[in-house]
């Protein structure tokens, strides 16, 4: 007998021959629920394929496969299927509780074991009495849904969802740039209610910004970097097209959660609505006040830059001042458990920014960045289109030390540091480039390349440069033909 080994990363899952010839009696459970359902028979549909595959070319006979994480994420992918760390480890951990896995460990050479979950023969949870309904028939409120667009369609109100085709993401200079500096480092940065104050490096000079929550919410972190590029460029497609069609624009958007979810990399289920409505719920509750002296030259510079108001010296910014779902709510009742749509208000700033024509607050960005979780790497991706520019021959080298005052100055050097290597590691392996960052890499930003050397004096020295091959920003991106064109209309005109 041989055992298929796994090819692949984290958690091991292991499923014996005999399971194979079981996909009636795991289809058939009712002690789990239907995500669970599928999550099992996607894995021994796996196992399946694995050993036709392997049994084609060895003579041996299996006994057992064993599945990566890694793996199996890639064929959950490949079926619309949720696929994420969380939602995997919350699968994993509820069908473990019950019996239908048994957990152990993994020996890996040299490395820490990895988490083994066993599947078990159906026959061991028969016995378990059926899942009851906690909620209502939840098919009503499918039609209701589609009753909600129709009638949003019909009132003419302006929806954000993927419905429109995209084509570039967008972000936003001071909340992309300045205010993503403000926030936590991670989810687990322990300052969740507490106002902190960060000193923004502007030029040669500082200005004092505080963080805060105004609700019982927590105050935001980087990784909802995410949500506000995701929000911003539905927001910019929506006025794009009413601007085009000449129609009323105003600071009232309703958006799908659901497909707010599906731009940015994530299935519609529940947990991952939780996920994006949390974050909203912080972009909501989190103020940020900006204090500076708008006589003085340093204040005069900043004012300019951004376009605020002259003559205020105390600024407060929150990046949705609505949020609510009564609309949904309105429909569903209470057999709504996750409301899908959502009614948002914009900072009157932003909002007035985005409809002016003549003010340029957003830059285009590559729409693969929008499914990037890490916010230290969508902030690093802001640092470089700032000074690597989307144009031009730039390369820029900055020490980490210097990277970290930038990006994000309020938090302790050595917690940044261990945070956004282990970012960079994690985007260098999603880009099957390892997950070592060594000087002979380059690493890929979406239209960039880094090159990291390790330094004893500073830890890392990065080296960005500008892909002049990149779709979005390289020489013959669309963006600088339509530049290019632009400066050459100017110079004819003088």
């Amino acid at each position: 007998m041989a055992c298929i080994q796994p090819n692949g990363t984290g958690s091991v899952y292991r499923i014996k021959d005999r399971h194979l010839d079981q996909m009636k009696l795991y289809a058939d459970l009712t002690c789990i629920n239907e995500p669970e359902k599928k999550f099992v028979l996607s894995l021994v549909e796996l196992a399946h394929t694995l050993k036709v595959k392997y049994t084609n070319v060895e003579e041996e006979s299996i006994d057992t496969i064993d599945i990566s994480r890694s793996l199996l994420q890639e064929w959950l992918k490949d079926k619309d299927q949720g696929s994420g760390d969380t939602i995997l480890k919350k699968r994993s951990a509820s069908l473990a509780s019950i019996g239908l896995f048994e957990k152990s460990k993994y020996p890996i050479k040299k490395r820490k074991p990895a988490d083994l979950f066993i599947l078990k023969d159906a026959s061991e949870i028969l016995h378990l009495p059926s899942i009851k309904q906690e909620y209502e028939d939840h098919r009503p409120h499918r039609q209701s849904l589609k009753k909600i667009r129709s009638q949003l369609i019909e009132a003419d109100s302006q929806i954000l969802d993927n419905n429109l085709p995209l084509r570039l993401a967008r972000s936003e200079r001071l909340w992309n740039g300045v205010l993503g500096s403000c926030m936590r480092t991670s989810r687990n940065d322990p300052r969740k209610n507490e106002h902190f104050t960060t000193v923004y490096r502007f030029g040669a000079d500082r200005i004092e910004i505080v963080t805060s929550t105004q609700t019982t919410s927590e105050i935001c972190h980087v990784d909802d970097q995410r949500t506000i590029r995701a929000i911003i460029t539905l927001a910019c497609l929506e006025i794009g097209e009413r601007l085009d069609l000449g129609k009323e624009i105003k600071n009232e958007f309703f958006i799908d959660i659901v497909h707010l979810c599906e731009l940015i990399g994530l299935d519609g289920s529940g947990s991952n609505r939780d996920t994006v409505r949390d974050s909203m719920e912080r972009l909501y509750s989190t103020n940020f006040n900006l204090k500076l002296d708008s006589q003085s030259e340093t204040g005069k510079a900043f004012i300019n830059q951004f376009g605020l108001s002259d003559g205020i010296d105390d600024l407060n910014y929150r990046f949705l001042t609505e949020f609510d779902s009564s609309i949904d709510r309105a429909y569903g009742g209470s057999a709504v458990r996750r409301p899908r749509w959502y009614r948002i208000s914009l900072h009157s700033k932003t909002f007035n920014d985005l409809v002016d024509p003549t003010v340029i607050s957003t830059f285009i960005d590559n729409k693969a960045i929008l499914k990037v979780s890490s916010g230290l790497i969508h902030l690093f991706y802001t640092w470089c289109s700032i000074h690597v520019k989307r144009s031009g021959k730039r390369v820029i080298s900055i020490s980490l030390p210097d990277l970290h005052k930038q990006l994000s100055p309020s938090t302790r050097y050595d917690n940044f540091r261990d945070r956004f290597l282990t970012a960079l590691k994690q985007h260098l392996k999603s880009h099957n480039q390892g997950a070592e960052i060594l000087s002979t890499v380059r690493i890929p930003l979406f239209g960039y390349y880094i090159k990291a050397e390790a330094d004893d004096s500073f830890d890392y020295i990065f080296t960005a440069y500008r892909d002049k091959n990149d779709s979005v920003i390289g020489d013959k991106s669309m963006h600088n033909r339509l530049r290019s064109t632009t400066i050459q209309n100017s110079l004819e005109l003088i």
